[in-house]
């Protein structure tokens, strides 16, 4: 609490001397879940799981014509989950404050600037670079971003560097975190809504207690999204190669393709596709990597796909989807979204001959409430029809019904605002 004081009257006093803004906002985000199925099949006599979690926010930005800084706190936590208690009391955690974000901002001439520290990387429709919201932590990066934009192009360059701490000697670095993620993004935009991008990422692995061996996976490709009065299309396609964790050499792809057309003012319907290659040859991995992207937007409310490598035994993944979105009013909507999964090379593991590709489908029901105070409420019920192929990967038993839902109220207040 003193910290926050401490960085509330610094920021304070800088925008009372000089021409500046200064605004304080918050994020409140609870979410009750119950959980029979949710990332995993159920099996015989498991109890559904039922428990609220909760993200604290509290953000602080200063804006001036050459600098910005922007600065918040988070804590993330599930009701009940504190450490130190006793038979009296509950008395908190030991660690339970974080910092999500904490930047510098500086303007570079009249078209470019560059932005240091922790921060927030998403790009286009998030599939390779997301913030990732529906987790409660989110997901932020350390680095540099430069960034230039005139007319209608737009260049980014992200540059990462991770340590464990600050060694005298060597660079040892956890295994399986990124020791760096670097990307260089273009995009023309063709009119406001419109526009075609490229993006190049570079991601390394270090060699387990050899700090000298990287392993690099390049990640590149296109991304389109074309939208006019009553249908947007939008479409992408990244091919990878290098060496991944382990030091296979990679060639891999993805593509994806999706449209959404207004049929009437309250009525829009889409389809779409996601296609990620898996394993088919012993010559090397050619598994696609999504890297930092989203999951939870992609592939269905019960992220069953969220680490594909182990949902899918390394056979990629394809998913057909369809969408409906009804919008009764300024307030209230509601979405019906459907998924149908199966995998993208053929199963080939003992005893499993009589297996196909099929994994199954997902219904997911999604209600939300705009209040015309900064109020947002979803309450969403899934529902996922695994084939035998997924009960077989997942060494689950037939039968046992899938679901999962959530009620989520979010609450994001301005709470001081200075010009």
């Amino acid at each position: 609490m003193r910290v926050i004081t401490f960085i509330f009257l610094i920021l304070l006093l800088l925008s009372s001397t000089s021409k500046a803004q200064f605004s304080i906002d918050a994020e409140l985000r609870p979410r009750t879940e119950l959980r029979h199925g949710y990332k995993q099949l159920p099996i015989e006599d498991n109890e559904a799981a039922y428990f609220i979690s909760q993200r604290s926010r509290l953000n602080f930005n200063y804006k001036k014509e050459k600098y910005r800084m922007g600065f918040s706190l988070q804590d993330v936590r599930v009701w009940g989950d504190e450490d130190l208690y006793s038979s009296t009391g509950v008395k908190g955690n030991n660690a339970s404050l974080d910092l999500y974000q904490a930047w510098l901002w500086l303007k570079l001439g009249t078209n470019s600037f560059v932005k240091i520290g922790r921060q927030q990387w998403s790009y286009d429709n998030q599939r390779l670079l997301s913030g990732r919201n529906w987790g409660q932590h989110g997901v932020v990066y350390d680095g540099v971003l430069y960034g230039y934009k005139r007319n209608n192009l737009q260049l980014d360059l992200g540059l990462s560097l991770n340590n464990d701490s600050e060694n005298l000697f060597g660079n040892e670095y956890t295994p399986d975190k990124m020791k760096f993620l670097d990307f260089i993004y273009l995009k023309n935009s063709f009119s406001d809504n419109s526009y075609i991008s490229f993006t190049s990422i570079l991601s390394g692995y270090q060699k387990e207690e050899e700090s000298e061996t990287i392993y690099v996976t390049a990640t590149f490709g296109p991304y389109l999204k074309i939208t006019q009065e009553s249908y947007s299309i939008m479409g992408d396609i990244f091919y990878q190669t290098g060496t991944n964790q382990s030091g296979e050499n990679i060639n891999a792809y993805m593509f994806s393709i999706s449209g959404d057309y207004q049929i009437s003012a309250p009525f829009n319907t889409g389809i779409g596709l996601d296609w990620l290659s898996g394993e088919s040859s012993a010559s090397g991995d050619n598994s696609f990597d999504i890297l930092y992207g989203g999951r939870h937007r992609f592939f269905g409310e019960m992220d069953y796909f969220s680490n594909l490598v182990k949902s899918t035994s390394d056979l990629g993944l394809r998913d057909f989807y369809a969408r409906m979105n009804y919008q009764f009013n300024a307030a209230h909507s509601i979405k019906l979204n459907y998924h149908y999964f199966s995998l993208q090379d053929e199963i080939s593991f003992l005893g499993s001959s009589n297996l196909d590709k099929s994994l199954g489908s997902e219904v997911d029901l999604i209600y939300q409430y705009k209040a015309n105070i900064p109020v947002d409420l979803k309450i969403g019920f899934s529902m996922f029809f695994p084939t035998e192929t997924m009960e077989y990967l997942q060494l689950a038993e037939p039968g046992d019904f899938s679901y999962f839902s959530y009620l989520m109220l979010t609450f994001k207040p301005e709470l001081f605002s200075k010009d």
